[in-house]
């Protein structure tokens, strides 16, 4: 297993569960806030699957009481968290949940290792040898199966190309909450050149994200910071959400745009999770698909008639799943598409859709 973030450790979790032993090759981490902290209630699902949802309870979240969102109107709809059969979500510190994974991995009988540098994956006969350049000492870990939960990074094995859909990007800015801090809600807003969530997370802190696309932002990264405010101070609900922190906080960038790798398996080999597929964050499916498409392949592997047919079925899930998903996501986009005159929603208000290989 390549990759130890939900879809790596929930695969690698299944499989070593069902008999399998099972390397996890984690890459060095770089601690700090992280995207993908909001976790809808779903997530119970393949945590019970896994056997890990009471512990995942242990970790005292913070409850996501509900939504507050502006989309398609000027005023706002409030939702209950409460209506979901699957309870509550959570509003997670994500680099704690991610290690609190890799622990659960490991208690079910994962072999974990820290990549110091780069993988190497060589295919000899029917098995992989894969060794990590970064050791003076290289040592090969031979498997005949290699998953890659390597997120949106090449990884070791395959050709990369992605035909992704669109180009938005996240520019996050977390920091300490003041006294008097809001409820526990998620807050979504769109904008005039993109839009906004922003939530209480664990420790007193919060996050507030702005979502656009890559080429509408301006160059400089000092430029950007100030578009950031200028665009946040026209907002409503999310500007009076941010008077709760301080001024000065950072900024930070990720990658937020739907893709799909054009070739997701090979012989001995498939990529899952966002390795496969990545998702715009206005979904809200990040985490708890992640850990469902682990789930997933260890289920097929563990239970399908051999691994070449289990890869297939798990390659044709995905492709539907990406297909569903952006029907719904422009029908989503063009509910807020009106309000505006922006490039940003002329592009998504439109019934055609671009693509573009990255």
């Amino acid at each position: 297993m390549v990759g130890a973030g939900p879809a790596g450790c929930a695969a690698a979790i299944g499989l070593a569960r069902a008999g399998f032993d099972v390397v996890l090759f984690d890459r060095a981490r770089t601690y700090g806030s992280k995207p993908g902290e909001i976790i809808e209630s779903r997530v119970r699902v393949p945590l019970a699957e896994l056997g890990i949802d009471v512990a995942f309870d242990a970790l005292n979240s913070l409850a996501l009481a509900g939504n507050v969102s502006s989309w398609d109107e000027e005023g706002f709809v409030e939702s209950d968290g409460m209506v979901s059969p699957y309870g509550l979500g959570a509003l997670i510190d994500r680099p704690r949940f991610e290690a609190w994974l890799i622990s659960e991995a490991e208690r079910a009988g994962v072999a974990v290792t820290r990549l110091g540098r780069q993988l190497h994956a060589e295919r000899s006969g029917n098995r992989w040898c894969l060794a990590d350049r970064g050791e003076r000492e290289s040592r090969c870990v031979v498997a005949p199966l290699v998953l890659q939960a390597t997120g949106r990074a090449k990884g070791p094995i395959g050709p990369y190309e992605r035909t992704a859909t669109d180009r938005l990007v996240a520019l996050l800015m977390y920091g300490p909450m003041s006294i008097g801090s809001p409820e526990q809600n998620l807050v979504i807003e769109a904008g005039q050149n993109g839009w906004w969530y922003a939530a209480p997370l664990p420790h007193g802190q919060a996050v507030v994200a702005f979502l656009t696309d890559a080429d509408l932002l301006p160059r400089t990264w000092a430029a950007k910071k100030e578009y950031f405010r200028a665009q946040l101070a026209i907002t409503r609900l999310v500007s009076a959400f941010s008077k709760t922190l301080p001024t000065d906080l950072p900024l930070v960038g990720h990658p937020a745009n739907s893709g799909l790798r054009q070739v997701i398996r090979g012989e001995g080999w498939v990529c899952i999770g966002e390795a496969a597929a990545s998702y715009d964050p206005l979904s809200g499916r990040g985490v708890p698909l992640a850990l469902a498409k682990g789930t997933a392949i260890a289920r097929l592997i563990v239970n399908g008639e051999s691994v070449s047919r289990a890869f297939e079925a798990y390659e044709q899930a995905e492709r539907a799943t990406f297909e569903d998903y952006l029907a719904q996501q422009r029908l989503t986009y063009r509910r807020a598409a009106p309000r505006f005159s922006s490039a940003f929603w002329t592009r998504r208000g439109s019934r055609s859709a671009n693509a573009w290989t990255s």
